[in-house]
């Protein structure tokens, strides 16, 4: 073998071996991407996905395991619960980091609720307080982004290995150390994921950290009404997030996934500001609760509209999806009080709006009307998006607004992106179409089938 090829088999083995530790499911993409080569080197040194991951297995098997990671083992979750003050579990972690590791040099970060930086918790203040962090959804950032973010840390902090806090394919921050042996650093960033996950209950300093500016009151709720913003679910991974404008208009969205399937909602409350919040938070009450005592969409939203008429604040309305996923079908069941309706985009990049009843907002129209449901099943590459009003009212620079044509020319040019990644690029694409700041929420969610149903 030349020595270059030589070279590039080493990098590709030693690449996958970190990466499998803290991704087991790992694609070849991400693998190669992480190694810095095409996918083609990887086919040809190694055959296929399987092939690499039986190498890398043999190469772990053969080399004898790192006394941190045997002799001290990382932080027991619930131990660490009981004992640390909840404001310094960061601290602790990062105390944990240089135990495990035996290093002098670590840091703590957590992304920022906007997505744009990850931000310095604890840690050495030779790091630096902020990096970017362009991939990310909200305070999430998608598996696949990791290789990139792993590449920029090599690039700008040379020697500084990097831990992933992942939860359920979504990253909540990471852990940094240089030189550090990378299993025991790794080790412990999968139990700080889970400490600090729970631990948010019980302090403001992780969302502190997290926010870059003040926000208002009916901001303030929103967020604590918004799931995680990346979830895999059986057969799909589906991401979400909100883009607050000035004046908060009471957006939300919501999944859950219970045996009958995985619920979805999306809904926008008319009006702004805490009034506004407020409806929003008694209507996703109602989604909540009604939707675990029965599997009917129908029923779920007459119990969110009878929420809204106890409200009894004037011209109280709410456009809503309701939805159910059933994954082993690949079936997406829905109804749509109000708009706008899904879109699908297809494996090609084109954008089609779901054809299905028209009905009125909730909180408008007969109190006791009969509401169908529409079933569409999605084939493999193809992507479901639901909007608020926010997304396609949004003005551009030439007076239009971004509409519908906006996410098709968005499509066109990410035929294959993952659910995350046409969360990102839509917000991205919003916020570039315009100079002015949102006057409205814009919400998207978007719905990738992972299985061929």
């Amino acid at each position: 073998m030349r020595s270059d090829a030589a070279q590039n088999a080493e990098r590709v083995l030693r690449s996958a071996s970190a990466l499998l530790r803290t991704v087991p499911e790992a694609s070849l993409e991400e693998i190669a991407a992480a190694a810095q080569v095409s996918r083609a080197t990887v086919y040809r040194h190694f055959g296929s996905r399987a092939g690499l991951v039986e190498a890398a297995r043999r190469r772990a098997d053969a080399q004898p395991p790192s006394v941190d990671a045997e002799e001290l083992p990382p932080l027991d979750v619930t131990d660490v619960l009981n004992k640390v003050p909840p404001q310094l579990l960061g601290d602790q972690v990062v105390s944990e980091a240089r135990r495990l590791a035996g290093v002098t040099s670590a840091a703590l970060y957590l992304i920022d609720i906007e997505g744009a930086h990850l931000v310095r918790l604890a840690g050495s203040e030779e790091f630096p307080a902020t990096l970017d962090v362009p991939l990310a959804v909200g305070p999430e950032l998608p598996r696949d982004a990791l290789p990139a973010l792993r590449a920029q840390v090599e690039r700008e902090l040379a020697g500084s290995v990097l831990a992933p806090l992942s939860l359920r394919g979504r990253t909540l921050g990471v852990l940094l150390a240089v030189d550090a042996p990378e299993p025991a650093l790794a080790a412990l960033a999968r139990h700080a994921a889970v400490a600090l996950a729970v631990a948010d209950a019980y302090t403001d300093v992780f969302d502190s950290a997290r926010r870059r500016r003040e926000t208002t009151p009916a901001a303030e709720i929103q967020q604590h009404l918004l799931p995680p913003r990346i979830a895999r679910l059986t057969g799909a991974i589906v991401a979400g997030n909100v883009i607050p404008g000035y004046a908060t208009g009471g957006d939300w969205f919501d999944y859950a996934e219970n045996r009958d399937g995985v619920w979805l909602g999306v809904a926008d409350s008319a009006g702004h500001g805490t009034t506004a919040a407020a409806l929003a938070a008694v209507v996703l009450g109602a989604f909540r609760a009604k939707r675990k005592v029965t599997g009917e969409l129908g029923a779920v939203l007459r119990a969110m509209r009878h929420a809204i008429a106890e409200v009894a604040v004037d011209g109280a309305c709410v456009d809503a999806t309701i939805a159910r996923w059933h994954g082993p079908s690949n079936t997406f069941t829905w109804i749509t009080c109000g708009d706008p309706r899904p879109l699908l985009i297809d494996e090609h990049g084109a954008v089609t709006e779901l054809a299905c009843p028209d009905y009125d907002s909730l909180g408008r129209g007969a109190a006791d009307r009969d509401l169908e449901a529409t079933r569409h099943r999605l084939l493999p590459g193809q992507r479901l998006v639901l909007v608020s009003d926010g997304v396609l009212a949004r003005r551009t620079r030439d007076g239009g607004v971004f509409g519908i044509e906006g996410i098709r020319a968005l499509a066109r040019r990410t035929p294959a992106a993952t659910a995350p990644e046409t969360v990102r690029a839509l917000e991205d694409a919003l916020t570039a179409s315009s100079e002015d700041g949102f006057q409205d929420d814009a919400t998207t969610v978007v719905l990738a089938p992972t299985s061929p149903g």
